[in-house]
């Protein structure tokens, strides 16, 4: 610890040697501002949830910085590393008060409740079901030429043509792979490709981030293909960490209008333009970290409500209810998590066969102020209880990073895929599971022996081969120099880009 580090934590109380017994008032005191100023911005986060020396040396400095104290500013170097750009935007959001929103005694009583009440370690995560090896698919790895240290963004299976979109971050290039298995480069973009969404047939819409690491700057883009007139230009530019979209109908007028999720950092929102009018201002909904969106009519009134899925500090699964004309009611919560929950992603669909549609989360997102092994990250399923929605089912899994939900073996029921991202997994075969629905809210994990060939960070399904049933198709990431190294030291000698496993059920 630098003399500048002890000092400013002095400062602000996290570092106190010689201090005396914190008194039970002192602790009393704490939890009570935790919640009320803590529980102003997002979900009033237990103690219990990490370890006394996260919350010390990690979470509560943050914690003091986004509540204005400059000693805290100071230590974290809020400012280093930043352009002049990125500090204004920064400063444009008011991200970090100028004055201190809790006295010092106040901010140290928070200090004292959570040291007082967290565990010295967190718990091992519960034990799992016994997982059985997936039979049925034939998997195929795709490398591409030059790439030793695959940096995946992107994985899309295009059912119309029976294509695989790829996005690779280094070198920010797009890749399609035609049902020969001829691999073509498409248009360079200015960022890594993250998401694909179609919008008619021929008619195509690809997402490019800006920056994959945490950034307030612009960057991301859209860009719109059109096989039919051999046609690729950019549409949108200066987006905001731009993650997730969709096309759809929502004012039922024939017109699709499109909605964009801006993942953002301090910033972002869902950004909605009406009919494909990208000269227009769109409407804005929710706020930073939007990471998903769905269409669903969840008030049965004939329109289309949007939910979308926050990820960023306020976590949170929220409605907007489609008013007609173009606008949306105000934001409901469906469900708000705690901002060390680390929700990355969801599907809504009904995984019971009772006509209702449950909630998939995933929730494993670990690169943030609080890393370490928690006990309380996996994949859950949340039904709609008499109006509000409650956890049914939980799988433990570090890194969750996605479930998606598709019918593999074709008995009428919907399984699911699902692929988690963390360096120090224990099985690394356990990465990619897929889940076989047995009813009643059971379901069975199955793994794949080929998953331990790569760190999988993205993934799609759907029926790449067009033999009529869905195939899963995932991307290989390492993000630095040191996770493609460990690969290494486990014997893989070649990465794959992306590992296709093709459905073979249906085949005689």
């Amino acid at each position: 610890m630098s003399l500048r580090f002890f000092l400013c934590l002095s400062l602000i109380g996290i570092f106190r040697p010689g201090h005396a017994q914190t008194s039970s008032e002192t602790i009393l005191k704490g939890k009570t501002l935790a919640k009320t100023y803590c529980a102003a911005c997002h979900a009033y986060p237990d103690p219990e949830l990490l370890p006394k020396e996260i919350w010390k040396k990690q979470v509560l400095p943050q914690m003091a910085a986004f509540m204005g104290d400059a000693a805290a500013q100071d230590s974290l170097k809020i400012w280093e590393n930043k352009s002049e750009k990125e500090i204004a935007q920064v400063k444009k959001l008011g991200v970090y008060p100028s004055q201190a929103m809790l006295s010092g005694e106040d901010f140290q009583a928070i200090i004292d409740f959570y040291t007082a009440s967290a565990p010295e370690k967190l718990p091992a995560q519960n034990s799992k079901e016994t997982t059985m090896p997936l039979a049925g698919f034939e998997s195929k790895k795709l490398f591409i030429d030059g790439i030793k240290g695959p940096q995946t963004s992107m994985v899309a299976i295009n059912e119309e043509r029976s294509e695989l979109f790829i996005g690779e971050a280094s070198g920010q290039q797009l890749y399609v792979k035609v049902p020969t298995d001829e691999l073509f480069t498409l248009p360079q973009t200015s960022s890594p490709v993250v998401h694909f969404a179609p919008k008619a047939p021929n008619e195509y819409s690809f997402i490019s981030v800006g920056s994959i690491a945490p950034s307030d700057l612009s960057e991301g883009a859209m860009y719109e293909m059109n096989l039919s007139t051999n046609a690729w230009q950019e549409s949108l530019t200066q987006l905001s960490r731009p993650v997730f979209a969709i096309w759809s109908d929502l004012e039922n007028d024939g017109k699709a209008d499109f909605i964009l999720c801006n993942y953002g950092n301090h910033g972002g929102n869902v950004s909605i333009y009406r009919d494909g009018d990208f000269q227009t201002p769109p409407l804005i909904l929710g706020g930073a970290g939007a990471r998903k969106v769905e269409v669903h009519d969840l008030n049965q009134d004939g329109k289309l409500d949007i939910v979308a899925l926050f990820c960023q500090g306020n976590e949170r699964l929220s409605v907007f209810y489609n008013q007609g004309n173009g606008s949306f009611g105000p934001e409901e919560i469906l469900l708000r998590f705690s901002p060390v929950m680390g929700s990355s992603y969801f599907e809504m669909r009904d995984l019971d066969g009772d006509g209702a549609l449950e909630i998939l989360l995933s929730n494993g997102d670990n690169w943030d102020y609080s890393s370490t092994l928690k006990p309380y990250h996996g994949f859950r399923i949340y039904k709609n209880q008499n109006g509000s929605y409650e956890e049914a089912w939980f799988y433990p899994q570090y890194g969750a990073a996605k479930a998606m939900c598709l019918d593999f073996d074709q008995d009428g029921d919907l399984d699911f895929a699902t692929i988690a991202f963390y360096d120090e997994l224990e099985n690394p075969s356990e990465q990619f599971l897929l889940f076989e629905n047995l009813g009643n809210m059971t379901f069975s994990p199955k793994y794949l022996s080929e998953s331990a060939l790569g760190k999988w960070l993205t993934m799609d399904v759907g029926d790449l081969d067009g033999d009529g049933d869905p195939d899963i198709v995932l991307g290989a990431y390492s993000h630095n120099t040191l996770e493609y190294t460990k690969l290494l030291l486990r014997g893989i000698e070649e990465i794959p880009s992306v590992l296709i496993l093709e459905n073979q059920l249906r085949q005689p």
